[in-house]
C-alpha cells in the first residue's frame, strides 16, 4: 500500500479545521461573522461592522477579539483611507503593523466586507494546511512520517487563532516554510518567506533571528545575515509606511502586552484562582518553556532553534496574555509544534539534512 504523502496529510490538516468551522456555522445560520469576532462591548468596531454588513451580526461577549480589527484593515489594507478606516482600530500603527492577513482576506483592497467575512475564515483554513504540509515535510526531512505534520493542525494555538480571526497560521505557516527551505539549502525562499511571516505577525522576527543565529553557527554566515536583515528592513519599510499615511496626531502606538519578566505569570495567578483551566494551561506552559529550552540545547535542531525567541516572549508577556489559556496558547503555538518534533523525531535526523550543529 502506497504511504501517505505531505499532501494527504495537508488535506487531513485542512478539513480537520474545515470540520471545526462547519460545525460552529452550522449552529449560528451559517454566519461567518462568528469568526471575525466583533464584541458586544467594542462600540467602534461594531458600529464599523454594522453599516457595512448590517445590524444582524454576531456579536461576542465583551471586547471580542482580534478579527474585528482584520476586519477594518481587510476592508482598506493599504490605508488608503485612514480617517475611514484605521481610526476605528484601538491601536492603528500596532494593528496595521499586521498586513499581510488583512491584504489576502480583502483581496488586496478588492472584497467588499460581506466577501471579507468569509475570507477571512477561507485563508486561515487554506493556510492551516500550508502549515500542515509545511511542518509534513520538515518531518520527512528530519527522517520521521509526515503524519507528524499534524503537530501543526492540531496545535491548539493555531485553531485558536482561526476561531478569532486572527493572523496567527498565516505567520506561523510561512515560518516553517521558512525553516523548511533553510533545511534544504534554498536560500531565498527562506529569506522570502521570513519576510512574509514578519509582515503576518511582527513577532516572527524572533523566528528570523533564530534562523539567522542557527545559520552563524553553522558557518553560512552570509546566509544568516541576510536571513536578519531583510526581515527587518521588510518591517521598519511598512512601519515607515504606516507613518506617512496615519497622522500623528491619531496615532495610539502603545504597547499592552510585554512588560517584568514573569510579572505576567505572577500576577495571572490571582484571576486563576477560580478558573482551574487556566491555572493548568499557564503552568503547563511555563514547564514547556523549561522542557522547550533544555531541548534546544541538547539537540540544537533548526526547528527548534528557529523558535526559541518565543520562549523568551513568553516570560515577558502581560497578565493580559497569561490571563487565560486561548491567550497564551496562541502567542507561543509555534513552541508546541516545534516541540512536538524536536522530542518525537529530532534523534531520527540524518547528517544530509545538516540539522544539527
Amino acid at each position: 500500500m502506497r504511504k501517505a504523502g505531505p499532501l494527504a496529510v495537508a488535506l487531513v490538516g485542512a478539513l480537520i479545521m474545515g470540520g471545526i468551522a462547519v460545525r460552529v456555522l452550522s449552529e449560528v445560520d451559517w454566519d461567518p461573522t462568528i469568526f471575525v469576532a466583533f464584541g458586544e462591548e467594542a462600540a467602534p468596531t461594531t458600529e464599523y461592522a454594522m453599516e457595512r454588513l448590517g445590524e444582524d451580526i454576531f456579536l461576542r461577549p465583551s471586547q471580542g477579539h482580534d478579527g474585528k480589527f482584520f476586519f477594518v484593515q481587510s476592508n482598506d489594507p493599504w490605508i488608503l483611507d485612514p480617517d475611514e478606516n484605521a481610526l476605528v482600530l484601538d491601536r492603528p500603527l500596532y494593528r496595521s503593523q499586521r498586513m499581510l492577513y488583512p491584504v489576502l482576506a480583502g483581496g488586496a483592497g478588492l472584497f467588499g466586507p460581506e466577501a471579507i467575512t468569509w475570507a477571512m475564515l477561507i485563508v486561515n483554513i487554506l493556510a492551516m494546511g500550508a502549515g500542515t504540509w509545511v511542518v509534513a515535510r520538515i518531518a520527512m526531512e528530519m527522517g520521521g512520517s509526515p503524519w507528524w505534520g499534524l503537530a501543526f493542525a492540531l496545535n491548539l494555538g493555531f485553531i485558536s487563532e482561526v476561531n478569532i480571526g486572527g493572523a496567527g497560521v498565516v505567520a506561523a505557516a510561512a515560518a516553517y516554510g521558512a525553516v523548511l527551505a533553510a533545511m534544504r539549502g534554498r536560500k531565498t525562499a527562506a529569506v522570502v518567506l521570513l519576510a512574509i511571516a514578519v509582515l503576518s505577525r511582527e513577532a516572527m522576527l524572533l523566528a528570523a533571528a533564530g534562523t539567522a543565529l542557527w545559520l552563524w553557527f553553522n558557518q553560512e554566515r552570509r546566509f544568516a545575515v541576510w536571513t536578519a536583515v531583510v526581515p527587518v528592513g521588510v518591517v521598519a519599510s511598512w512601519a515607515a509606511y504606516l507613518r506617512l499615511r496615519i497622522a500623528e496626531g491619531n496615532v495610539v502606538s502603545q504597547v499592552q502586552e510585554i512588560g517584568i519578566p514573569f510579572q505576567g505569570f505572577i500576577e495571572a495567578f490571582s484571576s486563576w484562582v477560580e478558573e482551574p483551566i487556566n491555572l493548568a494551561a499557564g503552568v503547563a506552559i511555563m514547564m514547556l518553556f523549561v522542557l522547550y529550552v533544555r531541548r534546544v540545547v541538547i539537540s540544537r535542531h533548526l526547528v527548534g532553534v528557529a523558535f526559541v525567541g518565543f520562549v523568551l516572549l513568553g516570560v515577558l508577556f502581560t497578565e493580559q496574555v497569561w490571563g487565560s489559556y486561548f491567550d497564551i496558547t496562541r502567542a507561543v503555538a509555534p513552541i508546541i509544534t516545534s516541540f512536538v518534533l524536536m522530542v518525537f523525531i529530532a534523534s531520527k535526523t540524518s547528517e544530509r539534512t545538516g540539522v544539527r550543529v
